[in-house]
């Protein structure tokens, strides 16, 4: 061996051996720790792939498919600090696709975490997608209520001792990849679960959540996609950002004149519980979407899609001003085939149902979901889903839901039927 294939052969030697060193392990995933324990990442995903077809009324949505969530997750541990990094690539752009992207740390017997993830309130929406009960979360979450801020940036705690938790997070409004500068908000969470066997498990818990949209910021709005994704939206309350929302004069005959910025306050009550394959689920929500303007009929039509159900001034137009908005849903299952949907103590939210035999396992669903404006007549929207759960595996299922949607405001009645097929590791 000449001179240069020695030192390529000592190179290559010294750069594999403590790979070999590190170790590696595949039982429930792909994990790999360094020889002293110091490092660790682990690989894991998601794909939910779904159809939508839709029975229109008023509105004419398309029927489709997509990819609703194509996600990537790297976790694991550097030192005594644990990370999360997960990028959906159903997103749209790198930026926009990031979900949980945080480091934490054990802190007085719980964790803090600095970065991206979910404030702590709703229930429903702390509970992962791979777990959630029907294919898209109720009015109370950020399906509805919470319009577009799932995901915060900030820094936040929780806690868990006996059959208790309490979360709490203070947060930037912004995602990755809109401005800098996009308001502030604070949410916090307590569950208390005094009965948690084999059996049976009861739950309930209360969260509060404020969101300040100063400077720079986009418009806090409520929404309803009563008719499933995809299908139509109602607008059920809006308060102005700080980003040259408002525009024209009381003398055009299109304008949106007022106070810019604004907040929205919410509490949340939950209540849970199985026993043995029977599931049930509610939550009720009360918010305040702060509001000081305002806009003409023609705005106002534009953006609730439905004329004025109150008398506009002739010369200043629609006054709107804080809107009092009220949401809750009842949900239940029926594990069919006999299995119990798991408790998750540490998180105050419940898991999916493993299935029991190699036939899988089968699940009847039902949710009544509503929403509505208190201080606009008539701005209100409900819906009805019926579904079926088919768990193939522990990772695999697949899911038929039927929405039955009611926007009050319009008239619109669309229904949509939707499939879902579903696999994580």
């Amino acid at each position: 061996m000449n001179r240069y294939g020695s030192i390529f052969a000592l190179a290559g030697a010294a750069l594999i051996n403590p790979v070999f060193a590190d170790q590696a392990e595949t039982k429930g995933g792909l994990e790999i720790t360094s020889d002293d324990g110091n490092f660790s990442a682990e690989l894991g995903g998601r794909i939910h792939f779904d159809t939508y077809l839709f029975d229109p009324d008023i509105e004419d949505p398309v029927s489709t498919t997509e990819f609703r969530r194509a996600r990537i997750t790297l976790s694991g541990q550097a030192y005594s600090w644990t990370y999360k990094l997960e990028q959906d690539f159903a997103a749209g752009n790198t930026l926009a696709g990031f979900r949980d992207v945080y480091i934490e740390h054990e802190f007085y017997a719980g964790y803090v975490r600095i970065g991206q993830f979910k404030p702590y309130r709703s229930m429903e929406e702390l509970t992962s997608s791979n777990e959630i009960t029907m294919m898209e979360r109720p009015f109370s979450s950020a399906t509805g209520f919470y319009d577009g801020r799932q995901f915060q940036q900030g820094l936040g705690w929780q806690n868990h001792w006996d059959c208790y938790t309490l979360g709490a997070m203070a947060y930037n409004l912004r995602n990755a990849d809109t401005p800098r500068n996009e308001g502030v908000g604070a949410a916090g969470r307590f569950t208390w679960a005094p009965i948690d066997d084999d059996i049976s498990t009861l739950h309930f818990g209360i969260s509060l959540s404020y969101e300040d949209a100063n400077r720079n910021s986009n418009p806090l709005e409520s929404t309803a996609d009563y008719a499933g994704r995809r299908g139509p939206t109602q607008l059920i309350a809006l308060t102005p950002g700080d980003r040259e929302f408002l525009f024209g004069d009381f003398d055009e005959p299109e304008f949106f004149v007022g106070g810019q910025g604004g907040s929205v306050r919410a509490v949340g009550l939950e209540f849970a519980g199985t026993y043995g394959p029977l599931y049930l689920q509610a939550e009720y929500l009360r918010g305040d979407n702060d509001g000081d303007y305002f806009i003409s009929e023609e705005v106002f039509e534009d953006f609730f899609d439905a004329p004025p159900t109150f008398t506009c001034d002739p010369d200043f137009g629609c006054f709107i001003g804080d809107q009092d908005v009220q949401s809750w849903y009842i949900m239940g299952s029926w594990m069919i085939t006999g299995e119990h949907k798991p408790y998750d103590m540490k998180k105050g939210v419940f898991k999916s149902a493993k299935p029991r035999s190699g036939w899988g396992a089968w699940e009847l669903t039902a949710r009544y979901d509503t929403i509505e404006n208190k201080d606009i007549r008539s701005l209100e929207a409900d819906s009805v889903i019926l579904g079926v759960n088919y768990y193939h595996r522990a990772k695999v299922r697949f899911m038929v839901n039927v929405v039955l949607g009611d926007d009050e405001f319009t008239g619109d009645e669309t229904k949509q039927l939707a499939f879902r097929a579903q696999m994580s590791w």
